[in-house]
């Protein structure tokens, strides 16, 4: 690939990764909206899902996929990997999780009261790898 593509690669990725930022930091905005809230949380996992499958594209237009060592490919990143898929279990339980607290209550209820510790674990642990993510992104660039 030429250097040019590389660059509109990189953009296109950390657009989708600001997408989920921005999902990430004004989801709780829309609490009151179900619909809304269900049209955010399935954009930001589309552009999850559009970020890996570009990451695995870039890996297979390398010099070094196509001379068969893939597994010099996989070793040098399968944190990146690693760490997208976990987030993107981490986003899929939370919005499951969240959609079934709120879907069909009033427009009062509040999530954060006593009882879902689980959820408050859940949540820190994906704003955490929102993070991780993030910084996963610049390093596969940087290492590449």
């Amino acid at each position: 690939m030429k250097v040019l593509q590389y660059g509109v690669i990189a953009t296109l990725q950390l657009c989708l990764l600001l997408i989920d930022i921005v999902i990430n930091t004004g989801s709780e905005h829309f609490r009151s909206s179900e619909l809304h809230l269900l049209v955010m949380y399935i954009v930001q996992d589309v552009a999850l899902v559009l970020a890996l499958i570009i990451l695995f594209l870039v890996f297979f237009n390398t010099y070094v996929f196509k001379a068969g060592l893939v597994a010099l490919l996989i070793r040098k990143f399968v944190a990146t990997i690693v760490v997208t898929l976990i987030y993107l279990a981490l986003c899929l339980a939370l919005h499951v999780w969240a959609m079934k607290l709120r879907w069909g209550k009033d427009k009062t209820f509040y999530i954060w009261d006593a009882g879902k510790d689980g959820y408050l674990i859940l949540y820190v642990c994906q704003r955490a790898g929102s993070f991780t993510c993030f910084v996963n992104f610049f390093s596969f660039y940087v290492n590449w």
